[in-house]
């Protein structure tokens, strides 16, 4: 018994150290990353760059934490069990109410990994999930910025029905809650489908950030012929121009269907221009 309780005390103190030295690299790491200092762990000759951002700082506090959590609760439990010796029910207790909240812990940490990585549950489920728990998302009242992450997420995932229920909740494509710099069009380089739920739910040039050269964007990046020219042909039915270019290239969308020997493109946006 003795012997059992040393392994345990051992297992709980290398757990509490380890934590420990998570947490104090992390408190390091916050000097580190406001003042810029770029500071470095030197341990036999090779260094290794302390975090130098929130996230990373965040994110190593939290697993110090989690780390001296589940040593101290391993221990508790461990010792609680072995305590509840003769006591086959009084065990079974201890383990399922252990099992229990070891799956609440689980899925607390994966919904904040979740939201760190996507910036919301629903930017989440925008992606491929079930269409149910957008649903349940939005009736929580999501904010703009929630919206924007999620309009953002469909478009990376092309996934039209998500974004058709985005819409129907008033979200749209301004991105007005990114910096200026950084807002783009979401349309910009998605399938036909997309293109299509996203107009026929009164998306324009107007009110798609960024998104003046989008018919020029699919012309050069689509993959076929007949794709570019359908995607084309929403766009310009919408009202987006058919000889905007971005500014870092001169060719027109007509010189771009040309070049790649698109003939029913090249079609289209002629009959636009004409």
């Amino acid at each position: 018994m003795p012997e059992s309780k040393s392994e345990r005390g051992i297992f709980a103190t290398i757990g509490l150290f380890v934590g420990g030295g998570c947490l104090l690299i992390a408190l390091v790491s916050v000097v580190n990353t406001a003042f810029d200092l770029d500071l470095a762990l030197e341990v036999s000759g090779s260094s290794t760059p302390l975090p130098d951002s929130w996230d990373a700082v965040v994110g190593l506090g939290i697993v110090g934490l989690l780390i001296v959590a589940l040593s101290l609760f391993g221990s508790f439990v461990a010792g609680r069990f072995a305590a509840a010796k003769g006591k086959p029910l009084a065990r079974l207790g201890i383990v399922a109410l252990a099992l229990v909240f070891l799956a609440v812990i689980g899925r607390g940490l994966q919904i904040l990994a979740l939201v760190s990585t996507y910036g919301s549950m629903l930017a989440y489920y925008a992606t491929d999930g079930d269409l149910d728990d957008v649903r349940a998302e939005l009736a929580k009242g999501p904010d703009r910025e929630a919206l924007d992450n999620a309009v953002s997420r469909a478009a990376q995932y092309d996934n039209a029905a998500a974004l058709g229920l985005l819409l129907e909740a008033g979200a749209d494509m301004r991105d007005e809650t990114s910096p200026p710099e950084f807002r783009r069009c979401a349309l910009v380089g998605e399938g036909y489908e997309f293109v299509k739920v996203a107009l026929e739910h009164g998306v324009g040039p107007e009110s798609c950030a960024n998104g003046e050269a989008a018919v020029w964007e699919v012309v050069r990046f689509s993959e076929s012929d007949g794709e570019a020219a359908k995607v084309a042909g929403l766009l310009l039915e919408a009202g987006w121009s058919a000889t905007t270019s971005p500014d870092h290239d001169e060719r027109t969308s007509a010189q771009l269907a040309a070049e790649k020997d698109w003939t029913e493109t090249a079609a289209v946006l002629s009959a636009a221009s004409g």
